[in-house]
């Protein structure tokens, strides 16, 4: 139980950014860069430590927001996919298209960056309480050791992931429908490529993977539930090395997390927004966040920005962020959720025909000149318009269409 000792007052700053992962560094150290006295809170002891991530980012990331290529571990090129009754199919992309990193590295640098433009990192700093007053927010944070703090500011970005419980304090809307994923790290077999599974006996509702990095393998899956057992069934069907789930013989660690679907109906209220994963701005293909999140920052720093430069705080202030994050990426938000759903509909066999198909009908061009790591709509629409003779995939064309323009 945290200590319940009366809360300590620390200084007010001009701008709380509760949680220090990517997308709630990337807004404190622009801001801070700007002159404005901003105070991150995170609840863990060291930014970046035992993050549930697969970790990889497009290979671009780096060089659009200045990113310290430092903790790429490796390239991708290579990805096998595993059909449900075994097939496989490999796919070769004209060039590296999305690296693997360090996570823990990563954000550190990012940190770094948001430290050495004036910005306060607070470790251990579990928020449980914001309020949104008439002349700022309070937030109460603290640790058992350490007790209370209150921290003030005239706004608040709330950048906590899916822990709903800010959003709900702030008015703001919330992730209501998610995936959930698990994974674990074992030893890499020399030469494996990144590896793609799917099929209803594996991960309904979604896929499963392996992906090297560096002498470990991440291997982990997205479903709709029970991803732990799930998991363990997938580690002993593909043999990876160390996967025994018999704790006598040293049971690997598997580790959960939700993964938010779905675009949020508000993100942005009276001196609070949010952002990446706690805003729903996450790949709802395959449920990455990073990139959607470090471009979400940016837009969510230009909008408090002007803020302060307009000394107007209310929500109709901050009306031009959910304005500006959605046209960014709302589509692409809105096309991965609808094709992911419909296609969650598809039986074992018929996604078996889908891998012959692209053996032997031309979906493979299709993917070397359309795909792109980040922007999946461009590559769905083409392979949605190549399978239009297909009555599935007539019904999702019309879902997407109904829901874009809607």
């Amino acid at each position: 139980m945290m200590n319940t000792r009366a809360p300590k007052t620390e200084k007010r700053s001009d701008v709380l950014v509760i949680g220090g992962g990517p997308s709630g560094l990337r807004v404190a150290g622009r801001l801070a860069a700007r002159g404005l006295d901003v105070r991150v809170l995170e609840k863990k002891a060291a930014v970046g430590r035992n993050v549930v991530c697969t970790g990889i980012i497009g290979k671009d990331v780096f060089a659009r927001f200045g990113l310290d290529p430092g903790s790429i571990i490796q390239e991708i090129r290579d990805v096998r996919l595993v059909s449900p009754f075994g097939t496989i199919l490999m796919y070769t992309h004209p060039r590296p298209f999305a690296c693997v990193v360090d996570r823990e590295t990563f954000d550190t640098g990012i940190a770094a960056a948001a430290e050495s433009a004036g910005a306060a990192v607070s470790l251990g700093a579990r928020v449980d309480d914001l309020t949104i007053e008439r002349g700022g927010v309070r937030a109460r944070a603290g640790t058992k050791e350490d007790g209370l703090s209150c921290y003030s500011a005239a706004m608040a970005v709330i950048a906590c992931g899916v822990d709903i419980g800010l959003q709900k304090r702030a008015g703001l809307g919330y992730p209501r429908d998610f995936l959930q994923g698990a994974q674990a790290e074992v030893p890499a077999r020399a030469g494996e490529p990144t590896t793609i599974f799917v099929g209803r006996n594996v991960a309904p509702g979604a896929f499963a993977w392996s992906v090297p990095a560096g002498d470990k393998a991440r291997v982990g899956l997205l479903t709709k539930s029970d991803p732990t057992s799930l998991l363990r069934s997938l580690l002993r069907k593909t043999g990876a090395p160390g996967a025994s789930c018999h704790r006598d013989e040293g049971e690997v660690r598997i580790r959960r997390k939700a993964i938010a679907q779905g675009l949020l109906p508000r993100t942005a209220g009276d001196r609070v927004l949010s952002v990446g994963e706690a805003a729903g701005q996450i790949k709802t293909t395959t449920g990455g966040g990073i990139s959607y999140g470090l471009l979400c920052a940016d837009l969510a720093a230009e909008a408090i920005l002007q803020c302060f430069d307009r000394s107007s705080f209310g929500a109709e202030a901050l009306a031009g962020y959910e304005a500006a994050w959605r046209k960014a990426i709302q589509k692409e938000i809105v096309i991965g959720y609808t094709t992911r759903r419909m296609c969650s509909r598809l039986s074992d066999r018929q996604v078996q025909s889908l891998f012959h198909l692209a053996q032997t009908d031309g979906i493979i061009p299709i993917i070397r000149e359309t795909a792109d790591f980040d922007w999946h709509s461009g590559l769905i629409a083409a392979l949605l318009q190549r399978l239009s003779f297909l009555k599935h995939f007539r019904t999702v064309r019309e879902a997407i269409a109904k829901n874009v323009l809607s």
